[in-house]
């Protein structure tokens, strides 16, 4: 279980990671290796709606990528923890966001499943944050 446990908190990490890199303007290849891509994996942002199914989801994390240029990182992901149930699993934990993009602080759920040996996201929730949206207005006035 502890192997499994420390699988899953990498499949996690590397979400953030792609998360920071896309953000630092690196696009958002790394975000889709994250992600399974069905029509049921779900979505839901700290500045938007409820995203459903990959096309979906994929095009809010385009939206993203398009904000990120070099220093506008310095995301930051703690107080991880992780649950596995078989083939699904989940993690929480607290976000806090790039200064670029207001700092803001929310809690954070990402849903994983195992498929073929690979843990993949299937399920992203952020905590709605008006810093983060205030942020994100200010880059795309600006952009």
């Amino acid at each position: 279980m502890a192997d499994e446990k420390e699988e899953v908190r990498r499949a996690a990490l590397r979400f953030y990671d792609a998360l920071e890199a896309m953000l630092s303007g690196k696009g958002a290849g790394a975000m889709s290796e994250a992600w399974h891509h069905t029509d049921a994996v779900t979505s839901g942002h700290p500045i938007g709606e409820w995203s459903q199914g990959w096309d979906e989801i994929s095009a809010t994390w385009e939206e993203f990528a398009n904000l990120g240029k070099p220093g506008n990182g310095g995301t930051k992901i703690s107080a991880l923890e992780v649950r596995v149930y078989g083939d699904v699993a989940y993690t929480i934990g607290v976000f806090t966001a790039a200064p670029a993009f207001g700092g803001g602080r929310m809690n954070v759920t990402n849903i994983l499943h195992r498929a073929n040996g690979v843990w993949k996201v299937i399920h992203h929730h952020a905590d709605r944050t008006p810093s983060l949206e205030a942020a994100v207005d200010k880059e795309l006035q600006a952009s």
